[in-house]
């Protein structure tokens, strides 16, 4: 079986690029782990149905600011045409609403097919994040989760809470659409590389120092140094959002989202490339001639007798899942099931092992699986009264524009891009804290 990877072409024009599927598979039925409170499970199950409001939390950054364009990001476009290209992504959108890259075959939020979705455009999120965008074509608010933001750097949290402490770290200067456009200036790129990641360091700090949340989420007694050395730090192509984030993954993954890494429907090879491959192709301080149809398995191809990409995905792939069962310390008694092979259970634990009763019966596992992240993630707190995430604009927007005071130019990508230096003619701004419908 193969997936389709989409190229576009000149002129717009689409090219198919045929990619090998990795087969979705199950680790080993005898394989086990161990969970909170010393307690042993198969690798294929998971606890699932939470069973209070909340793990212990952490919330995000008490400062907050108004939106800065009054409209969508069709409005935004409209307005500066010149800048359309960096405000929208291709994409496929899932039954579930998650925008997923378009060379996805499964939605990797809730695990439903993509085979049959065509590849549609979606609003850039991270644009309109950066620009100040009051809100989506669907009405709801572009309001940020956020844990870090200066000059340089935009950092916040993961609306798909892979784990509790799930982050996305951007640039807030240059248009970058993805990680191939750093090989247009490898020296430069791994300046910005270490800022990135010196930054999400310090956004991860309050997690760190959350004695409750620590005891909670990290099995063991784990040192700082030890959890950053285990930080899950990956890059996507296609990515979902044509703006360039680091995915910053504190490890454990949610009980669910473990098993979908296990399944291989997370981290996938061809498409998830580690920071540390992307690290060391910029050592080689090697430029390499990026456009917007160069395929990412070109670059593969061309550096692959000093840095094997496979070698490399493996090692990162194994990492994240040892990793991940290595800090988990999800305990028995605070969740109603297991499930196994599709099917919820209820349990027990015998001589430090879970051991499954009766089916659960009728379980919706999915609306389970939504109500447990929901409870699990730290995006957005605290929530409000009515038990929704918080959020805020953000606070130090961008100019609609290319150049001083917008998005600065990175090498290579305005003209692979079509993007122009757009004259900022004024912005229609929002004053009044009261119609930004802050959370």
């Amino acid at each position: 079986p193969h997936r389709l990877n989409r190229r576009i072409g000149p002129h717009g024009s689409a090219a198919v690029q045929m990619l090998p599927i990795i087969p979705t598979q199950a680790p080993s039925p005898d394989a086990l782990m161990s969970v909170g409170d010393g307690v042993q499970m198969k690798r294929s199950q998971y606890f699932a149905g939470f069973k209070a409001d909340s793990y212990e939390t952490v919330p995000m950054l008490p400062e907050s600011n108004c939106a800065t364009f009054a409209g969508t990001i069709d409005d935004l476009a409209e307005k500066y045409p010149d800048l359309a290209p960096a405000l929208y992504n291709d994409v496929k959108v899932c039954t579930c609403g998650k925008p997923c890259a378009y060379t996805m075959t499964a939605c990797n939020a809730c695990g439903a097919s993509l085979v049959d979705v065509e590849v549609t455009k979606s609003e850039n999120v991270f644009s309109a994040f950066l620009m100040g965008v009051a809100k989506a074509k669907k009405g709801f608010p572009y309001t940020i989760s956020l844990r870090r933001q200066t000059e340089e750097v935009l950092i916040f949290d993961d609306m798909l809470a892979l784990t509790p402490c799930h982050m996305n770290g951007i640039s807030s200067k240059y248009y970058i659409p993805d990680w191939r456009f750093l090989l247009t200036d490898p020296p430069r790129a791994l300046q910005l590389l270490d800022l990135l990641e010196e930054e999400l360091w310090t956004a991860t700090q309050p997690f760190l120092k959350s004695a409750g949340f620590r005891r909670k989420i990290f099995k063991g007694d784990l040192t700082d140094e030890q959890i950053k050395s285990k930080v899950m730090k990956s890059f996507n192509m296609p990515p979902s959002q044509f703006q360039m984030h680091v995915q910053w993954l504190v490890p454990p993954l949610l009980p669910f989202q473990h098993h979908m890494a296990e399944i291989r429907n997370h981290f996938h090879e061809d498409r998830a490339f580690p920071l540390v491959y992307v690290r060391k192709l910029l050592e080689l301080n090697e430029p390499f001639p990026v456009t917007k149809e160069t395929p990412v398995l070109d670059i593969v191809a061309h550096f692959n007798s000093r840095v094997d990409y496979k070698k490399e995905w493996n090692a990162f792939y194994q990492k994240c899942l040892a990793d991940s069962i290595e800090c988990a310390n999800w305990r028995p008694d605070d969740f109603e099931y297991v499930v196994e092979a599709g099917q919820a259970y209820r349990f027990g634990v015998a001589d430090a092992r879970v051991q499954l009763g009766a089916p659960a019966g009728d379980v919706n596992l999915k609306a389970v699986q939504e109500r447990d992240k929901v409870a699990l993630q730290n995006y957005g707190r605290p929530y409000t009264d009515e038990g929704k995430p918080r959020g805020t604009y953000t606070l130090r927007p961008l100019e609609p524009k290319i150049g001083e005071g917008g998005y600065e130019e990175w090498p290579g990508v305005a003209q692979a891009w079509g993007l122009r230096p757009v004259t900022n003619g004024g912005m229609t701004r929002i004053s009044d804290c009261g119609s930004c419908s802050l959370a």
